[in-house]
Parts: C-alpha cells; sequence; structure tokens
C-alpha cells in the first residue's frame, strides 16, 4: 500500500539527547547522526518504518522490511532505533513539538478565550489521528507505557505531557476558571490519562472497523467534559 504523506526532512523534527550513551530502562536511545548522509539513512528508516508500522501494525511489522524500503542494513536500523517501537514514541515527540507546544504558548497568550476551550483544544491535539487510526492507537499505547523513555527522546524534561496540562491549569487558576483548591498536578495528569485512555480504546475499534471514526472526538470530547467538572468552577 501507498505511505502516508510526510514531511520532506522529519529528521529536523527528531531530537533525542546529544549522547549515544543514554539509556532508559536498559535500553539505549540511538545514534545521532551528524552528517548529511547518515541524517538521510536515518531519515528513510523513519519514513519506512513508519509505512510499515502504518500498513501491519507494531506487532506484525518486520525490519526487514523496512530497511529493505529504506535501502540499508539491520545493523544500520538499530544504531539509529534499538527499539522498534521507538518510532511512534518519535512521532509523539514530533505531534508535541510541532503542534501541542504552540498552541500552549498561543492559549496562555490569548487572554480571550477561556483555559478551558484552549486545554480541550491542546489535549484534543493528542486524539486526532495524523497517519490512521490504527497506527494513532499504537502510539497512543507506546507513549503511555513508556512515559520516561517518552520523555528522554522528547528532551524537555519528566512527563512533558502531564507538564503541559499542569501549566494550563494553572493559568486556568490564575484566571479563576479553575478551583482555588485544585491540586494542579494531580489534575492534570487525572485530566490528561482520562482523555488518553478513553480515545486510545475507540481509537482502536475505530481501527478494527468496528466503531465509525466520528466517535473518536465524540468520546474525547466527553471524556474531557467529565474531567474538567472535577477542576473547573
Amino acid at each position: 500500500m501507498p505511505g502516508p504523506t510526510r514531511m520532506a526532512n522529519p529528521a529536523t523534527s527528531i531530537a533525542p539527547p546529544e549522547t549515544e550513551d543514554y539509556v532508559v530502562g536498559g535500553v539505549g536511545l540511538g545514534a545521532i547522526p551528524k552528517q548529511q548522509r547518515g541524517i538521510d539513512v536515518r531519515n528513510r528508516l523513519y519514513e519506512a518504518a513508519i509505512n510499515e508500522i502504518d500498513a501491519k501494525g507494531i506487532e506484525e511489522s518486520r525490519v526487514e522490511n523496512i530497511v529493505a524500503e529504506a535501502g540499508t542494513s539491520w545493523g544500520t536500523f538499530f544504531r539509529y532505533f534499538p527499539r522498534k517501537e521507538d518510532v511512534l514514541l518519535y512521532e509523539t515527540a514530533r505531534l508535541f513539538r510541532e503542534e501541542m507546544r504552540p498552541a500552549f504558548d498561543q492559549a496562555i497568550a490569548d487572554q480571550d478565550t477561556p483555559v478551558r476551550e484552549s486545554a480541550r483544544e491542546v489535549i484534543l491535539m493528542i486524539m486526532e489521528p495524523r497517519i490512521s487510526p490504527r497506527f494513532h492507537a499504537e502510539m497512543l499505547a507506546e507513549t503511555l507505557r513508556h512515559p520516561a523513555r517518552f520523555a528522554a527522546i522528547l528532551g524537555e524534561g519528566e512527563l512533558p505531557l502531564a507538564v503541559l496540562m499542569a501549566g494550563m491549569l494553572a493559568e486556568g487558576q490564575s484566571r479563576g476558571e479553575v478551583k482555588t483548591e485544585a491540586p494542579i498536578p494531580v489534575c492534570a495528569a487525572v485530566l490528561l490519562a482520562g482523555v488518553m485512555f478513553s480515545a486510545s480504546t475507540v481509537l482502536q475499534a475505530v481501527a478494527d472497523g468496528t466503531r465509525p471514526g466520528s466517535d473518536i472526538a465524540e468520546v474525547a470530547n466527553q471524556a474531557f467534559d467529565l474531567a474538567w467538572s472535577g477542576v473547573g468552577v
């Protein structure tokens, strides 16, 4: 099947830590190419891995197919991606950098839009499939299973998704839109996890053909409203 339309240079938005010796859960994060030739090879591997995972799912995807499409070797793949599942984490990191972080910055600067709606917009960005529902469901599941590894790949400190949402809630509290007694870190984690778990289940059902795609946004919005009812004034 044809691969998804992707950005021209995906490596420009993939920036794990500089050192190849960084280890999370006993596994390194992979080499970071410095020369253009290495960057090009890593780009091809990343694109080929997305195509393979999108077509077959993470369990059925095969590294031999990825390296064949990219025109390189097994050793090169594992040099850059010690776990094929890391491709899912890199894609979440790309989403965070390119869409969620700018939306957060804009929301903080926007004094006219209620924080509740800005927070909804930011958190629902995590739920919208950019490639396919199945790929997105597996991407969310991997991010939830390995938050420390995701954080290391992103390189913005621990629990970056929760920290982002905590920032939204803190802004809401300063504007009088969030309960003054609300424990911000706890509420941020509950809000984020509630929406992500609910939506990931629906994403998988959509991928399996048992639910329509329109259910993704509907369930995510319902989960958000339910979680927000515990923090908003």
